[in-house]
């Protein structure tokens, strides 16, 4: 027993190495992460740069979601579907800002994570709530697959999809209704552990990192299944909902929580930190100097994500904004889902 709990234990330490490898950077120096207005004043001439283009950047994003904003309350006419639209419309500038925050307020910069990414667990919970709303219910989204004989194929990202045979599924309500709780489970899951992240920080201080680290696996094992739930069924609603640009739409919050979430555990933590390609600064150690320059890259990548929304999710190819052009959108676009309950009344 006692060699089996050893296993274990040993486990999850190179889990917990992968996820959070320790600091081996070679500060003499240690202090405390530096305030805002301290950090500011004793700006180096990169983080000066990078500060500026952080700072266009991050106007440009909101300016681009103003717009976005005019567009869905003026050409979408339906209020549920606005409603959450609204919600899809500030991922990139809630992303932005969370970033741009923790360049100026390094202080910040874990918490700002954690907040920007409960945002996006909800907002794909948001995306299967508009794909069910699109078809009109859970049960036209259930008739409709199963007319066209849609199966659900469990060969989904992060994991499966490198299973080469895996069972399938009926598209019954009662199946649907388990994906979309494989990702609501998310932000319920992730704010829990925010909460108790913050209070074990405040009782236990510096004894609380292991316990962190093991929140940390909890909350990516909740993330995988949320990523695994939305891709499902994703996949199944990708031709029907063509013409609402919805598999644009997803890939697009789908790729921005990639960058948001996964470059710093991945990239900066267990390569640039690991193999000390970042160093320590006069304020900044090396683990916040990469927060700082990955939080850098994450406004950069936003603004291109929010332009290339602008492009393939614009009014006049997208059957989203049924009020810009409705004499087409009535005719042209829902034309699958209309053809497939006639077909099912016809038959009855």
């Amino acid at each position: 027993m006692v060699k089996e709990h050893g296993a274990v234990r040993s486990v999850f330490n190179l889990i917990g190495s992968v996820m959070l490898p320790q600091d081996t950077s070679n500060c003499s120096d240690r202090h405390d992460t530096p305030s805002a207005p301290e950090f500011l004043s004793h700006l180096q001439p990169f983080q000066t740069v990078l500060l500026s283009i952080a700072s266009v950047s991050t106007i440009i994003v909101l300016i681009l979601s103003l717009i976005h904003w005019f567009y869905v309350y003026k050409y979408v006419s339906i209020e549920k579907r606005r409603n959450k639209l609204y919600w899809l419309i500030a991922v990139f500038p809630v992303a932005c800002t969370c970033s741009y925050i923790a360049m100026c307020v390094p202080r910040t910069a874990v918490i700002l994570t954690c907040i920007g990414v409960l945002y996006y667990l909800m907002c794909l919970f948001v995306i299967v709530s508009l794909a069910r709303h699109l078809f009109g219910g859970r049960e036209s989204f259930s008739t409709c697959l199963q007319y066209d004989d849609r199966p659900i194929d469990f060969r989904s990202p992060p994991f499966c999809c490198i299973i080469p045979k895996l069972p399938t599924a009926r598209s019954t309500e009662k199946n649907i209704r388990r994906l979309e709780w494989c990702v609501l489970q998310a932000p319920i899951v992730r704010s829990i552990i925010i909460f108790l992240d913050v209070v074990a920080v405040a009782e236990m201080r510096e004894e609380a990192t292991p316990y962190i680290r093991y929140s940390d696996m909890a909350s990516l094992c909740s993330l995988l299944l949320a990523i695994f739930g939305v891709h499902t069924l994703a996949r199944v609603t990708s031709n029907k909902l063509s013409a609402y640009c919805f598999m644009s739409m997803f890939r697009l919050v789908d790729i921005s929580l990639l960058f948001f979430s996964a470059q710093q555990p991945m990239i900066f933590q267990n390569v640039l930190l690991r193999f000390n390609l970042i160093s320590c600064g006069p304020l900044l150690n090396a683990q916040e100097n990469a927060y700082f320059v990955c939080n850098f890259i994450i406004t950069c990548e936003m603004l291109l994500l929010s332009l290339l929304a602008t492009w393939l999710l614009a009014p006049r190819h997208n059957a989203m904004f049924d009020a810009y052009r409705p004499s087409i959108a009535l005719s042209e676009t829902t034309a699958s889902l209309n053809e497939t309950e006639q077909s099912i009344i016809l038959e009855n």
